[in-house]
């Protein structure tokens, strides 16, 4: 590839104020290898898809520096501009990064788009939002609303812990009626996830086998299990090892429909996107992807 120009859409508040400084450095590396780079500093989601909806297909290179969520609305607004889009690590978890296998030192990932190449990959939608990683309900969600306010001085790798030991004290099991490609379940559980890239909370592998260009959503759903064994799985989601087909099983799907229960928070990328009832869908290779 050769040298193009990028414009660096930085959320300012990604890793607890800390991307704001990483936009120069990633900018100072791709100009020393020939780019023309401007930076622009997003003043709220929606900003960040508006700015990215301004693209071009052969214009800028998108560069979205900042955590999924930013991630995720640059991708939003280049479903609309047909623009190419490279993320760089800037946040706390850069789950999308870890699918694509990319590196999470900045000044690596950014060294190396000058010899990445185009790929394309799904994107999720749940209801009319785009999503890059994974879609919850229940516990996970509850999990997410506490991981979202954890203290800035921990670890990324605990964040989602810390989330997830509050939750537990809270959530209760409940019955959930899921719709997968037309046949419906009703079941006791805990939680559904439902990955387009199948990863979360800082490198956990909710949706281990989940492919981001097979046209299809994995769903893992936790039913059966008891409340005690929650803290037990935590290294068993980051080895992707936790599916056991009884308490925690795996479905595939291109559409998926939670009609119950009712008024559940439904988060995607890390925010929340709406309530139950809601359909999960995806759009195969819908988003370019320099990797």
């Amino acid at each position: 590839m050769t040298a193009r120009s990028a414009l660096v859409v930085t959320n300012p508040t990604a890793a607890n104020g800390t991307a704001e400084a990483k936009a120069p450095v990633a900018a100072r590396i791709l100009r020393s290898q020939g780019w023309s780079v401007d930076i622009v500093m997003t003043a709220s989601a929606e900003d960040a898809v508006e700015i990215a909806a301004a693209g071009q297909p052969d214009g800028p290179v998108l560069v979205a520096l900042g955590g999924d969520g930013l991630v995720a609305r640059v991708a939003e607004g280049a479903l609309r501009s047909g623009a190419l889009v490279a993320p760089l690590p800037g946040g706390r978890g850069c789950d999308f990064i870890r699918a694509l296998g990319g590196s999470l030192d900045l000044r690596t990932a950014a060294s190396a788009l000058s010899t990445a190449t185009e790929r394309r990959v799904d994107v999720g939608f749940a209801g009319e939002t785009p999503f890059l990683g994974v879609a919850t309900v229940g516990y996970d969600s509850r999990a997410n609303d506490h991981a979202n306010e954890a203290p800035p001085w921990l670890p990324a790798s605990l964040v989602y812990a810390y989330g997830g030991a509050r939750a537990l004290t809270e959530t209760r099991s409940t019955s959930i009626t899921m719709t997968t490609d037309g046949v419906a379940r009703t079941f006791d559980g805990w939680s559904v996830a439902i990955g387009n890239s199948g990863r979360y909370g800082a490198g956990m592998k909710v949706n281990p086998d989940a492919l981001l260009g097979d046209g299809e959503l994995d769903i893992t759903t936790v039913e059966g299990l008891p409340r005690w064994k929650y803290p037990m799985l935590l290294p068993r989601y980051f080895k992707g090892t936790h599916i056991d087909g009884v308490d925690i099983r795996a479905a595939r799907g291109k559409e998926i429909e939670i009609s119950a229960p009712t008024g559940y928070r439904v988060y995607a990328d890390g925010d929340i996107v709406g309530e139950t009832p809601m359909t999960f869908t995806v759009q195969r290779g819908a988003l370019r992807i320099l990797v």
